[in-house]
């Protein structure tokens, strides 16, 4: 939306055009009628672009314009928002809308919405010019369009199809024989032939189950009978299709990760669930070909790890972080990690490559070189266009990366980065403002993240894989050991006291997170295995706070020269990498009621870079539904060995010791020692 707000220079009768600059000034915000608006004011630029004369003539034109974005409003404020009064569609507005609109409305309450307004455009009542009317029909239909075609499982609902039917019916009364119309007829009768599978009808993803797999002879008996290239290329042709069948909203933290039901719309994540199961089934069948045959050889064991890192080297080359991912996971796990004897047979040089492809999904700096080599390699569509470590492959990496130099193919990413990302997002930003409004600002950022995973789907199109189905037979075949029993046999093949400790071992500084589904609500605290695997294997959600712990809470600036009261523990040592905009900590309450089951109950709260101990106490206060006076209580934080106490005046942002992890009580003050004044611990 724009309006003028100043002419400073007018040059009559002279036809221009339009030169926006891209800054933007921040003006304020407005609140009209059920919708507050950012408001931005851009210079426009005119130029000349009629001249008739040989000579170079400039005639420039300045204007001021108030450029207006929706910042929160009621559902409907937001769905009207989609119309304009040019006709022409907001596709970034659109694009957010109905990308996100799930986390706070059903498609049957948006559709209703929609179909109401469009009718009130033909309503000869509306106080509203016939002209500014024409436009509104015309975009709103626009919308229609644009989602019957972008996500036409918003209208599979078998048996009746409802919602289809609606818009059916009001295109043929207000717009006959129009595309619209069409276009709901065309899908409607799609759906009732029942030509409409998968994911796109709201189905769930069963890749594996689709492939005919009855009379096949397989020549595979064990991983070492296949090549390092062929296992490479059969991973990544499901994970690719997979990637390709995700649905994006399906990965915003209120569908996966969210305590209540969005809506009373209960979605279920399946395309985020097939990606997840086949992360898991690498990385399981990954220690069940190490483990399964307790009478192996260290150095036949040796080999087998040799093996799956080979693998990994190709899948890099591939650009398929995801199974490179489950792979490097697999292999620091406590059970394959503790097998001292195994990894002294492995070749030095492997050990190096692995070390290097390790590094890539370090949890440093919140995944930094994960991050930059998505960015530096997700739209590159030839290995040699990609950024390669030169430590990283070693010898004969020059001819393992020229025999890919010329295969077109995208990137599948670890889906966990964006996951992480997504639930910081949910868990730090309210889902609506104090005044009761929608808050949209938190959709935009939202929208970011799944732009970056529609791009990377688009990408992963260049891949050209033929399936081996005697491959994906085989590898599906592979028995799955559980946690327990994996350990188990690690410990027989290698008793405890043979274990090898050194200080210099290469996996020493090396986390593993694998994904795995938790009962735990995200405000908990999450229970996790001796090997970093996130767990209750009878669950049906994924564990969120972990996520958020394990990838999330990454920061540091030296704060040494701050004095904090505290017991037995260090202020931050500044080792670390650079502050981030804010944080997110949890906080409990120190009384017996909140520990259930041994589990602390902790509510996640933002820390941003200006708030002091009183905000934090008070924002935890309201998290936890306490009431009463801030001044009753005092912010602690747990560190290992002891705790921090806060001051009134301190800035908790710099403050925090940022090396542990960021969980904190509220504890209530003593009480008066008799003077009129509370005590606090020294």
């Amino acid at each position: 939306m724009t309006e003028n707000v100043q002419l400073q220079i007018k040059l009559p009768e002279l036809k221009v055009s339009r030169c926006l600059q891209p800054s933007l000034k921040l003006w304020g915000e407005e609140e009209i009628d059920g919708a507050v608006f950012t408001v931005y004011l851009k210079k426009v630029r005119y130029h000349h672009t009629n001249i008739e004369s040989s000579e170079q003539v400039s005639h420039l034109e300045w204007e001021t314009i108030r450029v207006k974005m929706i910042k929160a409003g009621t559902l409907e404020k937001l769905v009207e928002s989609l119309a304009t009064d040019t006709g022409e569609l907001d596709s970034t507005y659109m694009n957010i809308f109905l990308s996100t609109y799930r986390s706070f409305a059903s498609p049957n309450q948006v559709l209703s919405i929609l179909l109401n307004r469009f009718e009130q455009m033909h309503n000869e009542t509306l106080q509203i010019s016939s002209e500014t009317k024409d436009q509104h029909k015309r975009t709103l239909e626009k919308v229609l369009l644009v989602w019957l075609d972008m996500y036409p499982e918003d209208f599979y609902e078998p048996p009746q199809y409802l919602g289809l039917l609606k818009v059916k019916d009001i295109a043929a009364k207000y717009i006959p024989g129009g595309a619209l119309e069409l276009r709901a007829k065309h899908r409607l009768l799609k759906y009732k032939r029942g030509e409409c599978g998968g994911v796109s009808c709201g189905q769930s993803v069963d890749f594996i189950g689709e492939i005919k797999l009855k009379s096949l002879s397989l020549n595979y008996f064990s991983i070492l009978d296949i090549h390092d290239k062929e296992f490479a290329l059969q991973l990544t042709y499901t994970d690719n299709e997979l990637f390709k069948k995700l649905i994006p909203y399906q990965c915003l933290g209120a569908f996966w990760s969210r305590r209540d039901k969005v809506s009373g719309w209960n979605v279920s994540p399946s395309s985020v669930t097939a990606t997840i199961n086949q992360f898991n089934a690498v990385s399981l069948r990954v220690i069940s070909t190490i483990l399964s045959d307790p009478l192996l050889k260290p150095t036949v064991r040796a080999r087998v790890v040799t093996k799956w890192i080979n693998i990994a080297q190709e899948l890099r080359l591939l650009k398929n972080f995801s199974s490179l991912k489950a792979i490097t996971a697999a292999l620091q796990s406590n059970s394959i990690h503790r097998l001292s004897k195994v990894w002294l047979s492995v070749p030095r040089e492997k050990i190096e490559i692995f070390s290097e492809l390790a590094k890539i999904f370090s949890e440093e700096n919140n995944q930094t070189n994960c991050r930059e080599l998505l960015i530096k390699e997700g739209s590159a569509k030839f290995v040699n266009a990609v950024w390669l470590n030169g430590k990283q492959f070693l010898k004969n990496s020059e001819k393992m990366a020229s025999d890919h130099a010329c295969t077109m193919q995208g990137t599948i990413p670890y889906l966990g980065t964006f996951l992480t990302d997504l639930t910081m997002i949910d868990a730090a930003i309210p889902d609506y403002l104090p005044n009761g409004l929608i808050n949209f600002d938190k959709k935009r950022k939202e929208f970011e993240i799944l732009a970056q995973i529609k791009l990377l789907q688009s990408a992963a199109n260049s891949y050209d894989i033929q399936i081996n189905e005697e491959f994906q037979f085989w590898f599906n075949s592979i028995p799955i050991l559980e946690e327990k029993e994996s350990y188990e046999l690690s410990c027989s093949i290698e008793p405890q006291d043979t274990m090898f400790h050194s200080k210099k071992h290469v996996f020493d500084n090396v986390k593993n997170s694998v994904f795995k589904w938790s009962h735990q609500k995200s405000d908990s605290t999450p229970s996790t295995s001796s090997n970093g695997f996130l767990c209750d294997k009878n669950s049906n959600e994924i564990n969120v706070a972990a996520i958020v712990k394990e990838n999330g809470i990454k920061m540091s600036k030296s704060c040494s020269s701050l004095s904090i009261p505290h017991h037995n523990s260090k202020i931050c040592n500044g080792t670390n990498g650079p502050l981030q905009d804010f944080y997110i900590i949890k906080v409990s309450l120190e009384q017996k009621s909140c520990d259930i089951g041994g589990v602390n109950m902790y509510k996640s709260i933002m820390l941003n870079n200006s708030d002091r101990t009183r905000t934090v106490i008070t924002n935890a206060m309201l998290k936890h539904g306490v009431e009463g006076d801030p001044e009753e209580y005092m912010l602690v934080q747990l560190v290992p060995g002891g705790e921090i106490i806060f001051p009134d005046s301190a800035n908790v942002y710099y403050a925090v010791n940022r090396n542990h992890e960021l969980k904190f009580v509220l504890r209530t003050r003593y009480k008066n020692d008799g003077r009129g004044k509370k005590r606090t611990p020294s």
